[in-house]
């Protein structure tokens, strides 16, 4: 039986929370859950097909959700504090901004923002 969209939005929220939970050095693990994640993606645009849109408050709700997400995600990032210690001890900020792409890459922003414009697409649309 083929789950419904509830739960798959529950499952990619489990999934969201081991990926963050996971050490960094599991790649099996991580790539697992990954491939998981974009079956449950597409298999979400496949229930989503044929529905109505979602109305203006649930779209605002959801992109309230994914900024908070997106924030707190964003604090893993060295921030310009630390660079500055680190450039002290002869790290310099190109580093640190090499670091933070690859922080955001392994947790996910662009994904996140990605899912964010297009809610900013169906609000725009649907007014």
């Amino acid at each position: 039986m083929e789950p419904n969209l509830e739960q798959v939005r529950r499952e990619l929220t489990d999934i969201h929370e081991e990926l963050l939970a996971l050490p960094t050095d599991d790649f099996a693990r991580r790539s697992e859950l990954k491939e998981r994640q974009n079956e449950l993606r597409q298999l979400s645009h496949k229930l989503l097909e044929g529905e109505p849109l979602h109305n203006a408050e649930t779209l605002r709700a959801a992109f309230n959700r994914l900024q908070e997400v997106r924030d707190r995600l964003l604090e893993k990032r060295l921030s310009t504090g630390v660079a500055t210690s680190i450039g002290d001890a002869g790290i310099d900020a190109d580093f640190t901004s090499v670091v933070n792409k690859a922080i955001e890459a392994g947790i996910g922003i662009d994904e996140i923002e990605a899912r964010m414009k297009e809610i900013l697409e169906q609000l725009r649309s649907s007014s």
